[in-house]
């Protein structure tokens, strides 16, 4: 076994593909499947099965990732510690969030820092969980914004909203002139879900609907739950989703109202741990932090709304 392939072996895990992994590494898309290769011969089993041109890990791939995450965990942080202090203070925020977060939250900051330091510049990736994990992580993002995990070293974690998911509808369904919706409402409805596999939360969603009884529509899934509200508002269907897209997509006619019981969840603010956080990145938490709280109190107006 080489670093060599280890490397291209990380890439692969972290980006998510051949073509992804090889612009990160900076190498040829061939060079980084024959490493793949050899690596593998050289461990004695497959690491990805290869389906329709593209590269699923094996559970012995997802092992061996837990393995060389660890030991290459010291090098992060030096890795991120320098980009952070690369990155500051020559005008540059970088912020990872889940796609609701970034058009929920993200908007009246962007147009505060831009008022008050028009010389700065921000990029704003919007990404799946575990992408932003990755990205603050690995010192790619200053700040991230995604559901609360659990703790991981190098990473700091404060809480950015507790949300209670609303039940979303398109313009003018009966169900909107309720002010509560419970599952026993949405009995024989077509259903909006996230796919099971990145939705922690559609667990307990499940369970509420099978504590009453009810077995939904289950014929579109998404993996995000901002096209969700983008499918409600073309009226494919009913959803249960968080709250921060409620606001925006009410502009488009879609109706959001409180859903019972209660399902919550935590949404955090990410950030590297290493090196002293620069003012202009404390200034951008703080407003996040502000923006998330006004966007979820906008977001129970629009949820009482007649």
């Amino acid at each position: 076994m080489k670093m060599r392939q280890v490397e291209a072996f990380r890439a692969v895990m972290l980006s998510g593909g051949v073509t992804a992994a090889a612009q990160m590494l900076n190498v040829s898309q061939p060079s980084v499947s024959r490493l793949i290769a050899d690596l593998e011969r050289s461990v004695g089993f497959a690491l990805f099965e290869r389906r329709g041109g593209r590269m699923f890990p094996t559970g012995q791939a997802q092992a061996l990732d837990e393995a060389v995450r660890r030991s290459f965990t010291g090098l992060d942080l030096l890795e991120q510690a320098a980009r952070r202090i690369r990155a500051h203070p020559v005008g540059v925020i970088r912020i990872a969030a889940l796609a609701a977060l970034a058009a929920g939250v993200l908007p009246p900051v962007i147009a505060d820092f831009r008022a008050r330091y028009p010389d700065i510049k921000l990029t704003v990736e919007a990404l799946g969980q575990r992408a932003v994990v990755d990205r603050v992580f690995l010192g790619q993002a200053d700040i991230g914004l995604a559901v609360e995990t659990a703790d991981r070293q190098g990473v700091s974690s404060t809480l950015l909203a507790e949300a209670e998911y609303l039940c979303v509808m398109p313009a003018g369904h009966p169900l909107a002139k309720w002010a509560v919706i419970g599952p026993k409402d949405l009995e024989g409805e077509t259903l909006i879900g996230p796919m099971h596999e990145v939705d922690a939360l559609w667990f307990g969603i499940d369970r509420v609907f099978e504590a009453a009884g009810v077995t939904p529509l289950r014929r579109l899934e998404t993996q995000h739950s901002f096209p969700a509200y983008a499918f409600v508002a073309a009226g494919l269907g009913i959803t249960v989703a968080e709250p921060f897209s409620a606001p925006l997509f009410a502009r488009l006619g879609v109706v959001a109202r409180t859903f019972r019981p209660a399902l919550s969840v935590r949404f955090a603010m990410l950030e590297p741990e290493i090196g002293p956080t620069p003012p202009v990145i404390a200034e951008a938490r703080a407003a996040i932090l502000a923006a998330a709280a006004a966007r979820l109190a906008e977001s129970r107006a629009v949820a009482t709304q007649p």
